[in-house]
């Protein structure tokens, strides 16, 4: 069936069936005080016990932050794109009005040393960050603790699941037509239905929280059986209904989860 081509996804690894009980604090364990994606927010993920979900990207001198948005507006009330600064201009930036400083990614591995599992995604969408798969590789293929990898660009993960096989991949969804961020577009058609799956075979799959009725993404489940991550979760009431509408694990913020 042709549908099943461009559906189909790899098997789940029992690295990845390990992760189905991983719930991961997105951009770390942050508040009000504690800025998204910084080492104070690792720490504190670290400390409880819970998973890891962080964002990766390139400088322009292409070192590997960890830094959610493409621009600087919003975390370090600066001007101008990522990807404009070398990692030493970035590192004087103060995230979210604090001591905190961007993070190099190296340095996080160091922080978690193995004692929870990462969920890196790699930020890539609109092509600035061109490398960031083949960095990522050279920087984690020795590491010694549990991890998994996922990015909304199909053509990144494919590069990366070249690179390094055995490492279980994830491709990121999105209901793009309900979005006001996005122009729809056939691009984003594809997108939304999973039709890239055929690119690199992803052995998870991460939608948003409310996309659990996306037509190819419970074909998918069905027929593959593919691990299913919500995200973001910010309630104990949401996470319960992802669980309910067939989530094996959650991508949480704002509150705690119990177990």
């Amino acid at each position: 069936m042709l549908k099943d081509y461009f559906l189909k996804t790899s098997k789940v690894s029992p690295l990845l069936e390990e992760m189905k009980g991983v719930k991961f604090a997105h951009r770390g364990l942050h508040s009000a005080t504690v800025p998204e994606n910084s080492m104070s927010a690792f720490k504190l993920a670290k400390a409880s016990g819970f998973g890891i979900e962080l964002d990766i990207r390139l400088t322009k001198d292409g070192e590997l932050i960890v830094f959610h948005d493409g621009t600087l507006e919003r975390m370090c009330n600066t001007e101008g794109k990522v990807v404009d600064y070398t990692y030493e201009e970035l590192s004087h930036l103060s995230l979210a009005g604090t001591t905190e400083t961007i993070p190099l990614f190296s340095d996080v591995l160091k922080l978690i040393d193995g004692a929870v599992p990462l969920l890196i995604e790699m930020k890539c969408f609109k092509g600035e960050e061109n490398g960031v798969a083949e960095k990522l590789h050279e920087l984690i293929k020795d590491y010694q603790g549990k991890y998994i990898v996922e990015s909304f660009n199909p053509f990144t993960l494919r590069t990366f699941k070249r690179l390094m096989p055995q490492v279980p991949i994830g491709f990121l969804g999105t209901r793009y037509s309900l979005s006001q961020k996005y122009k729809r577009s056939p691009l984003h058609f594809l997108l939304q239905r999973l039709y890239f799956n055929f690119l690199m075979r992803p052995s998870f799959i991460a939608y948003e929280k409310d996309g659990f009725a996306e037509p190819n993404l419970i074909y998918v489940r069905k027929k593959f059986m593919p691990a299913l991550i919500a995200w973001t979760i910010k309630s104990e009431e949401e996470e319960r209904d992802a669980i309910a509408h067939g989530f094996d694990t959650v991508i949480f913020e704002n509150y705690i989860p119990k177990g």
